[in-house]
């Protein structure tokens, strides 16, 4: 029997709240952070993709862990990635976070000079599951690394005593599908929205959405669906998701998005890091005209 400890529920990648000095908004921060418990989510992801993680430099980042363990105050697990272009470095950030008291951490595979193959893979996680004290999830965002984990290769992967996650942040539903198929003891967390019902369905563990910093009521809803197994309030949620997805589209900037999102209920500024254009009025006039027409299937109860 597998007796691992196990990731579960709705888990937003929280954005990175920034003041106009581009300095941590440890405010926002707390309010970003006490709304998304308040909606219902088991976890907290920062300085993942959508937190600026690969943007922010190390004290701003280690500001964000500091604040993030103080304000969740054990209510609910805080995962915080680490992500970098070597697997040495990965290590080196974790340690750091590690002594800040932080215990999970999201690591990709490492990019720039990528693995040569699934066994380069495989070795960067077992680097850092044999060095670490903390639990690993596993990161699998192809988009950005230019390589992809594959379902056979997360099999074994979670064979590793403290890698307790695959997070998968393809839009690919086969072989995510046979990921699930293959990993029938659990550890499979669906970091694409276009997924998450299926995902859920066939077996996930939770989603880890970046709409859900301004909806976490409504994903906690989807993920409420699963448990009681209703199919058919799962394909209302997913139909819904679909629809206010498209809303990311309205920047090339999609993180300057789910920030304006956050800021329209009052949760933060929209400031984004230096690396991310913030939104121009015209793209802003655009969500707003959109939402107008789309957002009450997301807020209804």
């Amino acid at each position: 029997m597998d007796t691992k400890e196990r990731l579960r529920g709705i888990i937003p990648p929280l954005v990175t709240p920034l003041d106009e000095n581009r300095n941590i908004d440890k405010k926002s921060l707390k309010k970003l952070i006490d709304y998304c418990i308040d909606g219902g989510v088991s976890g907290i992801f920062v300085l993942g993709s959508c937190g600026e993680g690969s943007a922010l430099g190390i004290e701003k980042k280690k500001t964000v862990v500091k604040y993030a363990l103080k304000y969740i105050n054990g209510r609910v697990p805080l995962l915080v990635g680490a992500l970098e272009t070597s697997s040495e470095k990965v290590l080196e950030e974790i340690k750091i976070y590690e002594n800040l008291g932080a215990k999970y951490f999201v690591s990709a595979v490492p990019y720039y000079l990528e693995p040569e193959d699934q066994k380069g893979i495989i070795k960067h996680y077992q680097f850092l599951t044999e060095n670490i004290k903390g639990k690993l999830i596993a990161y699998n965002i192809p988009s950005y690394v230019h390589y992809d984990i594959l379902p056979q290769t997360m099999k074994y992967l979670l064979k590793f005593p403290r890698l307790i996650a695959i997070k998968d942040s393809t839009s690919n539903w086969s072989l995510f599908q046979k990921a699930l198929v293959l990993n029938k003891t659990g550890g499979m967390l669906s970091g694409n929205e276009d997924l998450c019902g299926a995902a859920l369905i066939f077996g996930a563990d939770g989603c880890v959405p970046c709409l859900a910093n301004a909806y976490p009521n409504f994903y906690s809803k989807l993920y409420r669906c699963a448990g009681e197994g209703n199919i058919e309030g799962i394909k209302e949620c997913q139909e819904a998701i679909i629809q206010m997805k498209k809303v990311l589209e309205f920047s090339k900037n999609w993180i300057a998005v789910v920030k304006y999102l956050c800021f329209r209920k009052g949760l933060m500024q929209p400031y984004t890091s230096f690396d991310v254009s913030e939104l121009s009025k015209e793209e802003k006039e655009n969500i707003e005209d959109y939402l107008m027409k789309n957002e009450y299937s997301f807020t209804k109860k």
